[in-house]
């Protein structure tokens, strides 16, 4: 585990790391390792610790009765996991995680959290906005697939990525099938909102180092 790295995540901004030491060690606390393929946690699962992705990546992804999946986020290290549901009244983890390489994850208890977090106000004020821009994050997902078409989510994706160069990979995400997402991508080149190269889309006027 790199403390280092660790730290630098905005829920431990102005700890330091005599404090995230002492956090991490407190008795029942644990650190996992994950393998490719691995599930973290599964939807429906109890969520009783604050689970700290410290290395690795990780897919977060819903699954509906019948099975269909939707890709929630592309979670990287440092971050955390379901930090808002560790305190609600149905603590159940909202989707499955996968490791998408080898992980490390640190799980720290919720009582021992909740303990530090009062005997330190400015972790606590650190998860109340780490939570905030979480719900934000979610709000602008719900917006995103309820509200848009799927060309107007291309171009929300290709605003914030820059490109796309694995059609298959942003079909996943999106959660549509591959041919809708080739044909969007056709209508929008064709529309000149978006620019191909070889196998690269990018938002026409766009550029990025």
């Amino acid at each position: 585990m790199n403390m280092t790295q660790v730290l630098e995540h905005p829920l431990f901004d102005g700890i330091r790391e005599s404090e995230l030491k002492a956090l991490l060690e407190m008795p029942g606390n644990a650190v996992r390792r994950y393998q490719t393929g691995d599930f973290i946690a599964l939807q429906g699962d109890p969520c009783r610790a604050l689970y700290i992705l410290a290395e690795g990546d990780a897919l977060a992804q819903m699954v509906s009765p019948e099975g269909k999946q939707l890709t929630i986020d592309h979670l990287k290290a440092v971050e955390l996991l379901a930090p808002a549901f560790l305190f609600a009244s149905e603590n159940r983890f909202p989707v499955n995680l996968e490791a998408q390489e080898a992980c490390e994850v640190i799980a720290v208890g919720r009582d021992n959290f909740l303990e530090a977090m009062h005997g330190n106000p400015r972790l606590m004020q650190n998860f109340l906005q780490v939570i905030s821009e979480r719900s934000l994050f979610l709000s602008r997902k719900l917006n995103e697939f309820a509200l848009q078409g799927l060309k107007e989510r291309l171009l929300n994706y290709l605003k914030l990525n820059g490109t796309i160069r694995n059609q298959k990979e942003v079909a996943y995400i999106l959660g549509v099938a591959r041919p809708s997402l080739a044909r969007a991508l056709s209508e929008l080149v064709a529309e000149g909102r978006v620019v191909a190269s070889g196998k690269e889309f990018k938002v026409v006027g766009m550029h990025r180092g």
